[in-house]
């Protein structure tokens, strides 16, 4: 199920607030990264996608990244993490300013968002890494947007999505360099899923934060 974008406008603003957080403890998450041209003209890239928090592999080469002169594709492809074997955020774990999330408890089936920050000029990043004080007005360009939203009925978790030039992101001025931008992909838990407003409210919020993510890392080709 495709996240419905119409609900996330009124979080945009909120979203902004919270990802100095998120981007501080992704950009040291490891993950290995394997460029191949394919044809020559659109870059693809492969990427392991780490536990929560960063330590260590949960699935290997699960996370796929196509560039083209127009746009970033990412494609996240992993076994569905088994319900309460990992950890939950509560709700209040929210922006500041948004809404406290809908109950979260594990049970099947469990929604999941996908959330991707894309900077255009990594070798601008402050400190030499991409991070929260790069989103926004400022060298590196740094923007978010949210990739997908899936409720997970199979043993497999497929997600995609796509963000083109000129489409409005969650924080920041929008992707413009998306050959030559660093990309961070982060996969955000959401429990078992409830039903009419509270699970649109899963399928289009963020909860939670780094500890709590898998996330997957594709750096500038």
């Amino acid at each position: 199920m495709q996240a419905n974008t119409n609900q996330q406008v009124p979080r945009r603003r909120r979203l902004a607030t919270v990802i100095a957080t998120v981007l501080l403890v992704l950009a040291t998450v490891g993950a290995s990264v394997a460029t191949a041209h394919g044809n020559g003209k659109w870059p693809r890239q492969v990427a392991d996608v780490m536990n929560q928090g960063g330590d260590g592999v949960y699935q290997p080469n699960g996370a796929r990244l196509i560039r083209t002169d127009h746009s970033v594709q990412v494609r996240w492809r992993i076994k569905t993490p088994e319900p309460g074997s990992y950890t939950y955020p509560t709700p209040d774990m929210v922006p500041p300013g948004a809404p406290t999330h809908p109950p979260i408890s594990a049970g099947h089936p469990e929604v999941f968002t996908l959330w991707l920050f894309a900077f255009d000029h990594p070798d601008l990043c402050s400190d030499g890494v991409c991070d929260g004080n790069d989103i926004g007005d400022t060298p590196a360009r740094g923007s978010v947007y949210q990739a997908d939203g899936e409720i997970a009925y199979k043993h497999r978790l497929r997600m995609s999505g796509k963000v083109r030039l000129g489409q409005t992101p969650a924080a920041g001025l929008g992707l413009s360099n998306p050959k030559g931008a660093e990309v961070h992909v982060a996969l955000a838990p959401h429990g078992r899923a409830l039903d009419g407003a509270e699970l649109i409210r899963q399928l289009n919020s963020p909860v939670g934060g780094p500890p709590l993510w898998w996330a997957a890392i594709f750096l500038a080709p």
